[in-house]
């Protein structure tokens, strides 16, 4: 298995047209919702679970800070190993590449969190997801978001469309 390198909290830092006062970690918090969302819906690898099993629990609690946990235990960097295959085939699908039918028909996770955020800041830039709250009220929708993605892919599969494929 290869390993996909789906995002990492540096690229963020300095991102062209961002404002200049975002502090770093504000690169970390889209990833660490859909990383919390991943921990909750059962899409975690059986190493991250075993590595992290307590932490894990807590962050779906609300008692741990995703964020923080991503920054700390993962050095910033979301990659296909804290993924079981159901996870990585929904991620593969939807979290960055516009290339894939599923990404093509319903959008891209960083394509959600950017409208989501320019709606609830008033705000539409390139890069206005850096501005997403490390909060649970933030969570709340985006998991919802996540959720009615997921159920589209799985729908899309069900259907017999296949995804990803590459353009």
């Amino acid at each position: 298995m290869s390993l996909t390198v789906y995002d990492k909290a540096k690229w963020h830092t300095g991102a062209t047209r961002a404002s200049a006062d975002i502090p770093p970690e504000a690169g970390a918090t889209h990833i660490a919702l859909i990383l919390r969302w991943c921990m909750e819906n059962g899409l975690c690898s059986k190493k991250l679970l075993a590595d992290h099993g307590k932490t894990i629990a807590d962050i779906c609690l609300g008692k741990d800070d995703c964020r923080a946990f991503f920054m700390r235990e993962l050095d910033g960097v979301f990659t296909s190993a804290e993924l079981n295959t159901k996870g990585r085939a929904f991620l593969n699908a939807y979290y960055s590449s516009g290339r894939t039918r599923f990404a093509r028909e319903y959008g891209t996770y960083l394509g959600d969190c950017a409208a989501f955020a320019a709606k609830r800041l008033g705000k539409n830039h390139d890069n206005v997801y850096l501005l997403l709250e490390n909060s649970e009220a933030s969570y709340r929708q985006i998991k919802k978001l996540c959720n009615r993605r997921h159920a589209e892919f799985i729908a899309m599969k069900a259907a017999g469309k296949n995804t990803p494929r590459k353009a």
